[in-house]
Parts: structure tokens; C-alpha cells; sequence
């Protein structure tokens, strides 16, 4: 016996045949058609296979599934070659449960072209108040809804009236209106630079954008909650600046940062900010941070990778007890006053919590990396390249056990040629030293053992120049431990390529070396090193008696 279609199914293949007879944008169409058939209005196109009756039909079983419907929309391609994936289904979600967490009976709904968080906060009997521009979508799904509680302000020929910060304008409501409004705005597109060439101008565009909007809104609302990068919450300059703002205002309830790889935008990672706009500041000005944990779905891992944030009322409840200091501390949240986050120059919550749990183990059995090493960039030890006889390459560092090995390079008659050949820096090693790659393939590293003097470095490298030699092996076995690898895993940055900070670097917490564990380090190397010798000199041998076989034959 054949089933009934799901209303999701039924709109689909709706979808699917006006795609069939060349209509463009056919979910666009298909939405539009849905609405015009309460109104008696008849297809402008008699080809396509479908009567006003079935319209109908369509429309009644699509209307309680609207918000499904518009979460298949969101993952087509179409809709994310128009730049309507502002937001994801779980993303929207998270949203929705922090509204009804925080008890808001209405909501002002920014960027979110596709209605996922609006549609959701209409099932669940908030008053929704969408702003758009651009596009009719949110028009239409508020007529197919036929809800009273959800308007919508601007359309696709609304687009005069924008302000240049990319808002229709804000109408202010009463104070007494505003007395437990909420505001959701999204910040993962900004035209003109969240991809290409100007991805890197994203922190800062959407830094402007964020103090823009809360300049527009004012405390007409009482709460706002913001979906921004999270390279905005670590960046220097302008974003840094702002963050300064944010803090000192005392308006900052929450960060959350999202799991990596989810995101609407595959180049970028988020995090989402709750500021309280209304009402006095918070007099300890206390922020409560927390990194938020992944949904187990299909296909989690390996090839087709899909992440997704945990969404629930309890994870709701939990971050809103963080906000109201009614939660113990972990290792995923904590509460940090303003003056503890201002120390550490980055409102990340993973850099957060890292730094803070550092300070308490710091306390009872560890010292900061710096206390112990100098850092250096290579480009701060520039030196004469005349000489030079032999370059470092990442690929040697990555292969080091434990010692690297360098690569002789060729040079011409004219320094200035070979100069010009080679992009990395001239710097001067000494035996002890600890070369770590901190950008791309970061956290592998290797020891200067005998080779001292001027050598090509990657810039991509940090260089570790122990205070005392007797640290290097020492240190070097706690970087390939699993609790050193880890605490690097912790403060590497950057979305699209891997970095470590030297200023994160040299606050990480490492245990002090004893005299037995440095004697213990060394020894433990040597023989490693020697090994290392013997297994290339066997390989050589390998390869030199596979060359002379076939020769011979």
C-alpha cells in the first residue's frame, strides 16, 4: 500500500516540477504561487501541470510544516549561490531555544532571509517582527502562515530605504513595549568581504556593523543576541577596539562559541554574543563564556562531514544560569570578570578557558613557557645572509626525531639572485634551541643539537631558546606528550589556516623541568637520535643495493 507524501515531500516535488518547465528561482516561485491562491488569483502560466484545487492542497499541508519546508530550502544550492544561508537549521534552532529560554514574548529577527529562526519562534508563539530587504521571501511565509503575530518590514523593492550599515530602518518601540523584547541579528555575510580577497576584513566589517545596529536599536529592546565571526573576538585594531567598548559598557551577558565547522559560511567559524541593552549594567560586569558542545549526526566524521551544534531548552536553561552565576565552573564555562578578559586581549571562550584553567594549574605545579624560553619570530633575528650554506625547511622540522636535519641549498654567482629565490628569513641558531612551526602545519618541532650559526628559517616558524640548556629535551618531550600537544591544540586560531600567537604561546603553562627530568630527557634523545641514524643509514644502504640489482641485470 502506498503511503501519503510527508507536506515536505509534496512541496518538493512541487518544487521539482516547475524547475521542469524552466521556472527560475522555483522555491521563491513555488512560496509565491501558495500565497496567491487565497486570493483567488489565477497561474499566469497555463503549461504547468498543476489546478488552483491542488494549489490549495499544497498550501494547507505546507503551512503547519513551513519550517521544515524552508529547512530543506537552506542546504539547496540555489539558495546558497543567492547568499540566502545567512543561517543553518541548527544554528536557528539554538536561537529559538534561547529565546523561549529567556521567557522574550517578542522578537525583532535580523538577516535571516530564509525565515529558520523566524518561522521557529512563530510555531513556538513569539510575536516575530522580521526586518529585510532584498528578497519576498519573508513576506511570503508570513502570509502562507497567515499568522497575526508575524510582520514584516521591507521586501525585495524595499531596497531605497536601506541604511548604509545593510538595516532597514529600526522603528523605536515604547519602553513599555520593549520591557522583554529580544533581537537576533546574523553577521556570516557581509557584502563585499565575507569571501575572496577580503575575507580577512570580515572581524572588522561585522565589528561596525554589530556597533552600528546597537547604536540603531539603543535599549528599545531589552536583550540582543548576535551571531558574529569569531576571528571579531580576537583580532586586533578596530575589532579590538570594539571589544574594549563592549566590556567596559557592561552590556556583555554571554560569549558562546560554536564547534568548529559549524557555520553557515565554510570560511569562517562563529560565535554568538548576548548583550542586555535595557536596564542598568551589570555592577560586577561579570561575562560568562562557554564553548559549546556538538550534535552527534550521520556522518560526523571522514568524508561528507557534517557538524552540527547541540541545541536543547536544557543547554537554554544551563547557559542563562551561567549568565545569572547560578552554575559551578568547568572546563567548557565559567564566568571571567571584565578585568580578567581584558588581561587576556581576546573574548574567545576557548582562549578564555584555556588561559583561566593555565592560571590554576600555574598555582600548584606549572610555570608559564616564557618563564622558562625566549621566543622569537625568525624575522626579529635577522641577520647577514652572505654565507649562508643551509636551509630549514617545514618539511624537515615536521620529520625531526627529535633533531632536524638540514637541506644544503645551491647558491649562484649573485647573493642577490639566491636571495630573492628563497622567501624565508636568515637567523642565527645556536644548539639548544626548540624550532616549532607555528602557522599551517603547527605544533611540529624539532632540536638544535650542533649546528650553530646563520641558516634560512621558514616564517612560519617560532623559535623556543631555552634560559637554561639544560630545558631543551625537557621541553621538547612535553610538546610531544599528549597533555602538551593538547594544551597547543588549544590556543591554535584561524579558520582557514592553522596559527599559533606568540603571545598565546609564551603565557601556555608547562611543568618546571627537574635536574632528573632534564638528565632523564637527555638521555631518552640520544638514544632516539641514535636510532633515528641507524634506521636512515639502513634505508640508504636499501636503496643504494636496489640500484646496483637492477644495474647489474
Amino acid at each position: 500500500m502506498n503511503r501519503p507524501l510527508s507536506p515536505t515531500a509534496v512541496f518538493r516535488d512541487f518544487v521539482g516540477a516547475l524547475r521542469d518547465h524552466g521556472v527560475p528561482d522555483a522555491y521563491e516561485a513555488a512560496l509565491s504561487m501558495l500565497t496567491e491562491t487565497h486570493r483567488g488569483d489565477l497561474l499566469r502560466s497555463s503549461t504547468l501541470p498543476i489546478s488552483h484545487a491542488e494549489l490549495q492542497a499544497i498550501r494547507e499541508q505546507a503551512a503547519p510544516q513551513l519550517t521544515e519546508i524552508l529547512d530543506w530550502i537552506s542546504v539547496s544550492d540555489t539558495a546558497r549561490r543567492r547568499g540566502e544561508t545567512s543561517l543553518t537549521p541548527d544554528i536557528a534552532q539554538l536561537l529559538t531555544d534561547l529565546v523561549i529560554e529567556a521567557a522574550h514574548p517578542r522578537a525583532v529577527v535580523l538577516q535571516d532571509p530564509l525565515c529558520l529562526a523566524a518561522s521557529r519562534l512563530n510555531s513556538a508563539g513569539v510575536s516575530v517582527e522580521q526586518y529585510c530587504s532584498g528578497s519576498d521571501i519573508p513576506a511570503l511565509c508570513a502570509e502562507i502562515t497567515r499568522a497575526a503575530s508575524w510582520t514584516v518590514v521591507g521586501g525585495a523593492q524595499d531596497v531605497v530605504s536601506v541604511k548604509s550599515n545593510g538595516f532597514l530602518p529600526i522603528e523605536r518601540v515604547s519602553k513599555a513595549q520593549a520591557n522583554n523584547d529580544v533581537a537576533i541579528a546574523t553577521f556570516p555575510l557581509v557584502p563585499g568581504v565575507s569571501g575572496g580577497a577580503h575575507a580577512k576584513q570580515l572581524p572588522y566589517a561585522a565589528s561596525e556593523e554589530l556597533r552600528a545596529l546597537i547604536s540603531a536599536v539603543g535599549s528599545s529592546i531589552r536583550r540582543l543576541i548576535a551571531l558574529v565571526p569569531s576571528s571579531m573576538l580576537y583580532r586586533t585594531g578596530k575589532a579590538a577596539d570594539f571589544r574594549n567598548e563592549l566590556l567596559n559598557s557592561g552590556r556583555l551577558e554571554a560569549v558562546l562559541e560554536l564547534p568548529s565547522g559549524v557555520t553557515p559560511l565554510a570560511t569562517h567559524q562563529y560565535s554568538l554574543l548576548i548583550l542586555r541593552l535595557s536596564g542598568a549594567p551589570a555592577a560586577d560586569a561579570s561575562v560568562f563564556v562557554m564553548a559549546l558542545p556538538e550534535r552527534p549526526t550521520v556522518a560526523t566524521r571522514g568524508r561528507g562531514r557534517k557538524i552540527e551544534v547541540e541545541s536543547s531548552r536544557t543547554l537554554a536553561r544551563c547557559i542563562f544560569d551561567g549568565i545569572d552565576d547560578r552554575v559551578a565552573d568547568s572546563h567548557t564555562s565559567r564566568t571571567l570578570t571584565r578585568e580578567a578578559i581584558m588581561r587576556s586581549g581576546s573574548l574567545l571562550p576557548r582562549m578564555l578557558l584555556t588561559a583561566s584553567l593555565s592560571a590554576e594549574e600555574a598555582a600548584v605545579s606549572g610555570v608559564r613557557l616564557r618563564e622558562l624560553v625566549d621566543i622569537f619570530r625568525p624575522s626579529s633575528m635577522l641577520v647577514d645572509s652572505r654565507g649562508v650554506g643551509a636551509s630549514l625547511t617545514t618539511e624537515s622540522i615536521g620529520r625531526a626525531f627529535p633533531y632536524v636535519r638540514f637541506v644544503e641549498t645551491t647558491q649562484d654567482d649573485t647573493r642577490e639572485t639566491e636571495q630573492a629565490r628563497i622567501s624565508d628569513t636568515t637567523a642565527e641558531l645556536q644548539p639548544g634551541d626548540i624550532v616549532m612551526v607555528a602557522k599551517g602545519a603547527v605544533g611540529a618541532m624539532g632540536l638544535v643539537e650542533t649546528y650553530a650559526g646563520r641558516i634560512f628559517v621558514p616564517n612560519s616558524c617560532l623559535v623556543l631558546r631555552p634560559k637554561s640548556v639544560n630545558y631543551s629535551e625537557a621541553l621538547y618531550l612535553f610538546f610531544k606528550s599528549r597533555i602538551g600537544a593538547e594544551r597547543l591544540r588549544q590556543i591554535v586560531t584561524g579558520s582557514t589556516v592553522r596559527n599559533i600567537r606568540l603571545s598565546d604561546l609564551g603565557e601556555l603553562i608547562v611543568p618546571l623541568p627537574s635536574e632528573r627530568a632534564c638528565v632523564v630527557a637527555k638521555d631518552a634523545l640520544r638514544v632516539i637520535n641514535d636510532r633515528t641514524l641507524e634506521i636512515q643509514r639502513l634505508e640508504e644502504e636499501r636503496a643504494r643495493i636496489f640500484a646496483d640489482a637492477i644495474a647489474a641485470t
